[in-house]
C-alpha cells in the first residue's frame, strides 16, 4: 500500500511538472512551426498603424546562405555545380521570402523560401528557359560600363548629367543581358542591353519618378518623403548613415499615393513602397548587384 501511494505521488508531481511546462509556452521543438503570434511584432506606421504582414524584422531571418542551401538541399544538387543568378530578399504574400534562382546544366531552378523558417514556399524547374550554349562564355561580355555607355548613347545623355540606379546581369528569354536604370531630373530610365553584342533589346522612360524634397508632404499625400524614408530605413534595419545613392520618388498606384524608395548599401541595392497616408510597407525587395 505504501509503494502505491509512492507511485501515485510520483504520477502526480510529473503531471504538475508538464503542466506547468505547457504554461510557460516553452520554446516548440526544432522543425515545428511556432505558433501563431510568436514572431516579432510588426513595424507600425508613425499614425500607429501597424504595416500590414511584416512578419518580423530583418533579424530574425536566415541569411542569404542559409536560404541557398536550403533550394539546394531540395533540387539535390552541390553549389560547386550550380551557377547562381540571383539570391534576393523579397516580400510577398504578407511574408519576407527569399527569391533564389540558378542554373545546373540546361536547366534553371526558380525557389522561394520563407525568409523566417526556411520553408521551401515553392520551386519551378524549367529545362527549356535555358541552353547553356545559346551564348558566349562571360569573358565575351561587353561589361558593365559598355552597357551603361551603350544605353546613354540612345537616350542621347552623357554620363557627367545622370545618376546611376543599377546596372545589373541577368538572364531572360535565352540570352544574357544588362539591366541599366538611371535617371536625369525627372525622368528615370530603364535598359536591357544585350550582354553580348550591346544591342538595345528594350527600354522605358518614366517622368514620373522624381526625387522628392525629404521635409515637404506630396500633393495627396500625408506623410512626408523624410518620415516614409525613416519607416523604410527602419524596416531594413539599415542605418542613414550607411546608405548610399538614396531616391524618392512619389507616385500614385492603384488609386493609392505612394512613396518610393531606393537606395545602396555597397553592393547591395534596396527598393520600397511605402504607403504615403498610413506608413504601411506596402512592397519591399533586396537585391544583390
Amino acid at each position: 500500500m505504501k509503494m502505491n501511494k509512492k507511485y501515485m505521488l510520483a504520477a502526480a508531481s510529473a503531471a504538475l511538472c508538464l503542466t506547468l511546462m505547457a504554461g510557460c509556452g516553452g520554446a516548440p521543438a526544432a522543425g515545428s512551426t511556432a505558433p501563431a503570434g510568436s514572431a516579432v511584432a510588426p513595424v507600425a506606421s508613425p499614425a500607429g498603424n501597424v504595416s500590414a504582414g511584416i512578419a518580423g524584422n530583418s533579424g530574425d531571418y536566415i541569411t542569404e546562405e542559409q536560404a541557398k542551401a536550403a533550394a539546394l538541399g531540395h533540387a539535390g544538387v552541390a553549389e560547386a555545380d550550380v551557377q547562381f543568378l540571383r539570391v534576393r530578399l523579397d516580400y510577398d504574400n504578407g511574408r519576407a521570402e527569399y527569391d533564389v534562382e540558378f542554373i545546373k546544366g540546361s536547366e534553371e531552378y526558380d525557389y522561394s523560401i520563407d525568409a523566417l523558417t526556411g520553408e521551401v514556399l515553392s520551386m519551378d524547374r524549367d529545362a527549356e528557359y535555358y541552353n547553356g550554349a545559346a551564348q558566349a562564355a562571360s569573358g565575351s561580355y561587353i561589361g558593365e560600363a559598355a552597357a551603361q555607355q551603350a544605353a546613354l548613347a540612345h537616350a542621347g545623355l552623357d554620363e557627367a548629367s545622370v545618376s546611376f540606379v543599377r546596372t545589373h546581369l541577368d538572364w531572360d528569354d535565352g540570352r544574357w543581358k544588362y539591366e541599366v536604370e538611371f535617371y536625369k531630373d525627372s525622368t528615370e530610365y530603364d535598359y536591357d542591353i544585350d550582354a553580348v553584342t550591346g544591342d538595345v533589346l528594350s527600354y522605358d522612360y518614366d517622368a514620373e519618378y522624381y526625387t522628392a524634397p525629404t521635409a515637404e508632404t506630396a500633393s495627396g499625400a500625408g506623410l512626408t518623403a523624410d518620415q516614409a524614408k525613416q519607416i523604410a530605413l527602419q524596416h531594413a534595419g539599415v542605418a542613414e548613415a550607411d546608405a548610399s545613392r538614396m531616391e524618392i520618388g512619389f507616385d500614385y498606384e492603384h488609386g493609392r499615393a505612394v512613396y518610393e524608395i531606393e537606395w545602396k548599401v555597397d553592393w547591395t541595392e534596396y527598393n520600397y513602397e511605402i504607403d504615403a497616408n498610413t506608413g504601411d510597407v506596402l512592397s519591399y525587395e533586396r537585391d544583390m548587384d
